[in-house]
């Protein structure tokens, strides 16, 4: 029997999101993500390490109603605190072991009134290999990151609706700036399968 590999993840995404994301989408997409075994085999040629932030890879744009990407992450590499623009954010760890900071939204017309409040931090988080989360902007703000001091961690994200940019948050003052996504690597053009691309 054929190993469940990215190709077929990629392609079994495009078909059960062909009409955009529904209610019932959350257990289906997080059923699809949890069938599939990272194998590094699969994102060969995709990688992108910078010693500077972490990298996203571009698989798929669904057909305008998700983004699926891979982000590699050096050592120690961690994101700011960030929202998803009213989008379902899934993440599946795909090597190493990622940590996740969930945050409360920080009461804006309070903090600007005392120069800002120190954002609140709700929970601590820990993924492993093959572990899939899933985050809403009525859930929080979070910060992921890559645990391991001395090793690369790779995740794998599918957020619908895509998005351009999303709002970031300082630690210590709950203010936010928009940031806009940035892309470093984009395989959207080799199509999962024909019927998903208009092929």
């Amino acid at each position: 029997m054929a190993r469940y590999d990215l190709k077929a993840l990629r392609s079994d995404l495009c078909k059960e999101l062909a009409n955009g994301f529904q209610k019932e989408s959350v257990e289906m997409v997080n059923q699809l993500l949890s069938k599939y075994k990272s194998h590094p085999e699969d994102w060969e040629g995709m990688e992108i390490w910078s010693k500077d932030k972490y990298t996203r890879t571009l698989l798929d744009k669904g057909n305008g109603h998700y983004n699926l990407m891979i982000l590699f992450w050096n050592a120690t590499q961690k994101s700011p605190i960030h929202n998803h623009l009213n989008s379902h954010c899934f993440m599946k760890t795909l090597k190493g072991e990622v940590f996740e900071e969930l945050y409360k939204n920080p009461d804006m017309t309070s903090c600007e009134r005392s120069c800002g409040c120190k954002m609140e931090k709700i929970k601590d988080s820990i993924y492993s290999l093959n572990d899939v989360a899933l985050i809403t902007d009525a859930e929080g703000l979070h910060r992921v990151g890559n645990k391991s001091q001395t090793e690369g961690a790779v995740t794998l994200h599918l957020y619908s609706p895509p998005f351009a940019s999303c709002r970031t948050y300082d630690d210590d003052t709950g203010k936010s700036t928009e940031v806009k996504m940035e892309i470093d690597k984009d395989f959207s053009q080799q199509c999962c399968a024909s019927s998903c691309c208009g092929e």
